[in-house]
């Protein structure tokens, strides 16, 4: 699967979130990052034709950008605007694509639900990413959002790079044993310097192999067991 990540941030550069995205990217020629303010150039638009052949080699679509005021920076909408000019017919080359939202927000998930200092879940504030994604009859998968990445621990990080990286190169929604399996694929590729680093190694490798498994076995039972109650 290709993957065309649309990037729209002000000053990619001196963005922790996205330099930090940027270097979680998996070393795959599968994945292109392509940062839309600096395409834009100094004339400050988009060449179409350009940017849908981009989008036609695609599979999956990634809308990149922090949350600014309940939507993505300007750049993005502008993009939509300039590329996407003529009737919706016109487009019917790209259905069944996937889009995918990549959101980072500067406060934490919780204020953003019904009762909550925003009000509203973000979910719904991303609607119209889901309403252009179901106009050109793409699949819209749920959201990534990264709240608070400068308040994130070591481990967090650790944990979002894995998350990204599976959103980026699974197909999704991805079970327990597929995303299983691609950490098992990641491990079999490190090369630990020291005896206790392979056997560090060799015990997380079995132990998720066992729960890969364990899953797999007890997702037959269900199968089985809802086939026993609908003879």
């Amino acid at each position: 699967m290709k993957t065309l990540i649309l990037v729209a941030h002000p000053e990619v550069a001196n963005s922790p979130t996205q330099q930090f995205l940027k270097a979680s990217l998996p070393p795959t020629g599968a994945i292109q990052w392509h940062d839309i303010t600096a395409v834009a150039g100094v004339n400050g638009h988009f060449q179409a034709s350009a940017e849908l052949d981009l989008v036609k080699q695609a599979q999956r679509i990634v809308f990149q950008f922090p949350f600014y005021w309940y939507s993505a920076p300007f750049i993005l909408k502008q993009w939509q605007d300039e590329v996407f000019t003529g009737e919706v017919a016109q487009y019917g080359n790209l259905a069944g694509k996937e889009l995918s939202v990549v959101v980072s927000l500067g406060q934490s998930l919780a204020t953003y639900q019904a009762g909550a200092q925003e009000h509203f879940a973000i979910s719904e504030l991303l609607r119209p990413y889901q309403a252009f994604a179901e106009k050109l009859n793409w699949r819209y998968l749920p959201p990534l959002v990264i709240t608070q990445f400068a308040y994130q621990t070591p481990a967090e990080r650790q944990q979002l790079l894995v998350t990204y990286q599976q959103r980026l190169t699974l197909a999704q929604p991805a079970s327990f044993a597929q995303r299983g399996q691609w950490l098992l694929a990641q491990l079999a590729q490190l090369q630990p310097a020291t005896t206790a680093q392979r056997q560090q190694l060799t015990l997380i490798r079995e132990q998720l192999e066992a729960g890969v498994a364990e899953y797999q076995t007890l997702q037959e039972q269900l199968r089985e067991i809802r086939s026993g109650e609908q003879a």
